[in-house]
């Protein structure tokens, strides 16, 4: 029997890395935009719902609060098909399906006690895409050595650009260089598109190494802040300068010196404050406009359609309202976006996690987690990226059991705050 549990383990260790790197790889990075890609998004998380359903058979990870939870879920989405102008392939391909993925992968890890294994296993493909991205920019983009360099064209919005691959491991976007001081700074995508993409996947890394692992490796965590560092995210860096505040403050907690029942809130709020303060000193560049601009059109849509949306997926909606032209067509507030496509009641599922741990006390030792996870949201267009939603597995998974015994993959104990 023995044997067999170890060969179970081994099994689940190779598949948690190809859910990880098929994750990863239905996202915005590179090689799905470059000329001669062949391989369409979807075809990934296909595979990941093949991969959930396969390992929920079987595993006979079959609890009943589980798998109610999962049916009720798939069927609050589908029940949003008869009351919104979704369209339903759309819809159904770009969150039903990933959705679901990932509430049967997470599921199953963590009731097989292998939640920590998926969790390591994306925090060491973190590791890895930061130290390379780390070495060709520093080498390549800013020293300017030739390391297996050559330039390529990838379409992004339906238009192409031009981007220099190193080993086509990294790659120097200039779209995405920027101009601070009147000089001219390239910015680390690594292997993404744009630069939100990729502090999207480290700040994913950063949350585990701070909260989830029990025992935190300096130079891990130092690696991933010095890599954010480098691309030039006003915002993420926040984010990430947030996330250890708050782990250290945790960390004092835990040791009984300190108490997080006014402090969590306030540094939120501080948070926020400290977004809009940013993108007030940078009100001439174009990000603050767009971002602004897309508060303003979802705040608007969300206001005519409050329940169910203007449709999931109808951006065109939102987009006839741009106040002014943009290069594309993008949208960068992901919570507002949402709300407006979506109405409170798919934004609810992104929600609820965080007002749980906000206000149940058996459940505050998530807060941090809740918090972060909730920001990245509401800066960011993500609400069907398949890592964020695996994230969200997670933490809904956390929140509907209790993971303070030993073998969790949640150290700290807050079951003693109040607000």
């Amino acid at each position: 029997m023995k044997s067999v549990k170890s060969a179970g383990d081994r099994f689940l260790a190779v598949v948690a890395y190809l859910i990880v790197i098929l994750a990863v790889m239905s996202t915005t990075v590179m090689w799905n935009y470059l000329k001669g890609a062949f391989i369409p998004i979807g075809t990934y998380r296909y595979l990941l719902l093949g991969i959930g359903v396969f390992l929920f058979l079987i595993t006979n990870s079959y609890n009943f609060k589980d798998l109610s939870f999962i049916v009720l879920t798939v069927c609050y989405l589908l029940i949003f098909i008869f009351f919104s102008q979704a369209n339903p392939f759309k819809y159904f391909s770009n969150l039903c399906m990933p959705l679901t993925a990932a509430l049967l992968i997470v599921f199953v890890y963590c009731r097989q006690k292998q939640g920590q294994l998926l969790l390591d296993s994306y925090a060491n493909i973190v590791l890895i895409a930061a130290a390379v991205s780390l070495f060709f920019y520093v080498f390549g983009s800013i020293l300017g050595l030739k390391l297996g360099v050559v330039n390529t064209v990838y379409y992004w919005a339906n238009n192409p650009h031009f981007t220099t691959s190193y080993c086509y491991l990294y790659f120097h976007q200039p779209l995405q260089d920027q101009m601070y001081l009147g000089h001219h700074v390239i910015r680390n995508t690594g292997i993404f598109t744009e630069a939100p993409g990729y502090t999207l996947f480290l700040l994913n890394g950063l949350i585990i190494e701070l909260f989830v692992k029990k025992s935190k490796t300096f130079w891990r965590i130092g690696l991933i802040l010095v890599t954010l560092l480098t691309t030039l995210s006003a915002t993420a860096i926040l984010l990430g300068a947030l996330a250890v505040l708050l782990a250290f403050l945790q960390h004092l907690h835990a040791q009984g010196k300190l108490n997080l029942k006014i402090v969590i809130p306030g540094i939120v709020l501080l948070l926020l404050l400290g977004i809009v303060v940013i993108h007030i000193r940078k009100s001439g560049g174009s990000s603050y406009s767009v971002r602004v601009d897309d508060l303003r059109i979802g705040l608007t849509v969300w206001s005519r359609h409050p329940v169910f949306g203007a449709g999931f997926g109808n951006e065109s909606v939102l987009i006839k309202l741009f106040a002014f032209h943009r290069a594309n067509n993008g949208l960068s507030m992901g919570l507002t976006t949402l709300l407006a496509t979506g109405g409170l009641y798919l934004a609810l599922y992104f929600l609820m996690p965080f007002f749980v741990t906000l206000f149940a006390p058996t459940r505050r030792y998530l807060l941090p987690i809740s918090a972060l996870l909730l920001l990245e949201i509401i800066i960011s267009n993500i609400s069907t990226n398949q890592v964020y939603l695996l994230a969200m597995a997670f933490l809904w998974f956390a929140v509907l059991n209790d993971l303070r015994e030993p073998e969790a993959f949640i150290e700290y104990d807050y079951a003693s705050l109040r607000l």
